[in-house]
């Protein structure tokens, strides 16, 4: 059936809550081809994780979870369903889940929302959680220029293109997506660092601009939290690498690193 499987319809969440803690993630890129060692491994860290949080109060997946996603009415990838059930079960623990796409799976839908129970955010938004006030975004269209880019980004998001997209088979979408995703990759990896200072430095007077004093992002692979004053930007890292996420516990920031013996980085409030 290539790429794609039919939807298996799951019941509805329930559960209780235990805890009140927040977690957010992003750039897991999860790859729907090619499953090897070293993928079998992230998800198997990644699944660790959802386990180890359940009862939580809730998780906020800030895009590209997923290297590709496209969903064609009751199809959808098959090589996800390890990763589906695993939210699944978390959201079933009582702990809400809430996702807003990237730029490799801006295309969220139906199944996302309804069969799973995701709440999905629209690529800004603003949340006020144990007394702070959170925008989140994931973070592509923020670096200065990259001009060629967000013109590109805003074609293939364009309703003509999703029309057209819909009416080609599922293994020709997704291979062009892959060719898409390795170039993507190559090009943004080589200045990932210099991207993240770039960031930091426009945080400050860029990105408190909707009555947040916490700005949180992905995109780009490098994990980092700075302060400024009373004020803390977040750039969440990744699972390929880092396996980075950010706790919010108590009305503070943590970011750490699941399975690492590595320091985590703390706000200083």
């Amino acid at each position: 059936m290539g790429v794609y499987d039919f939807v298996r319809l799951l019941p509805k969440s329930g559960g209780l809550l235990v805890d009140e803690r927040f977690y957010f993630l992003s750039d897991t890129h999860f790859t729907y081809h090619r499953i090897g060692e070293a993928e079998k491994k992230k998800r198997q860290r990644f699944l660790a994780f959802l386990r180890s949080i359940h009862g939580s109060r809730g998780l906020f997946l800030v895009g590209d979870i997923f290297d590709f996603w496209f969903e064609y009415g009751s199809t959808i990838p098959k090589y996800y369903h390890d990763i589906l059930d695993g939210l699944y079960a978390l959201r079933k623990s009582g702990t809400y889940i809430y996702i807003t796409g990237g730029n490799h799976d801006y295309w969220l839908g139906r199944y996302i929302s309804e069969h799973l129970g995701c709440t999905i955010l629209p690529p800004l938004s603003t949340h006020t959680l144990q007394g702070r006030t959170i925008t989140l975004t994931h973070g592509d269209m923020l670096l200065p220029g990259d001009y060629g880019y967000k013109a590109l980004k805003a074609f293939i998001r364009s309703k003509p293109v999703i029309t057209v997209a819909r009416l080609v088979h599922p293994d020709i979408l997704f291979a062009i997506a892959r060719r898409f995703s390795k170039v993507s990759k190559s090009i943004t990896h080589k200045k990932t660092v210099q991207s993240a200072r770039t960031l930091s430095g426009l945080a400050e007077r860029s990105f408190f601009r909707w009555g947040n004093d916490v700005f949180v992002m992905g995109h780009i692979h490098y994990p980092q939290l700075v302060q400024f004053n009373e004020k803390v930007f977040v750039i969440l890292g990744d699972w390929e690498v880092h396996s980075s996420y950010l706790r919010l516990d108590g009305g503070k920031f943590t970011l750490e690193f699941y399975g690492s013996e590595e320091k985590t980085l703390i706000e200083n409030r």
